[in-house]
């Protein structure tokens, strides 16, 4: 599951530096501290559209940015459809 969501978060348009491999072993180790486990980033809950610890994955403060807004619009978007709360 870790590695869909690093290859998810490689491709959102925009990135000024994609995730590497460096970025994604330095957050499987924080995944492992935090004893963050496959069912929590499997979760589908629309407020939870950003993987925890993300900012190892995204060095760049305007990556970060970008990928806040993105997740933001993207609930916002979920939850104007019918259906959705």
């Amino acid at each position: 599951e870790a590695l869909r969501i690093f290859y998810d978060i490689r491709k959102v348009p925009g990135l000024k530096k994609k995730p590497s491999t460096s970025e994604l072993l330095d957050w499987l180790k924080l995944l492992l501290v935090e004893d963050i486990s496959d069912e929590a980033l499997r979760e589908r809950d629309p407020t939870k559209l950003i993987p925890p610890l993300h900012g190892a994955l995204l060095k760049n403060e305007q990556d970060v940015s970008l990928f806040e807004r993105l997740a933001f619009l993207a609930r916002r978007e979920g939850a104007n459809r019918p259906g959705q709360q």
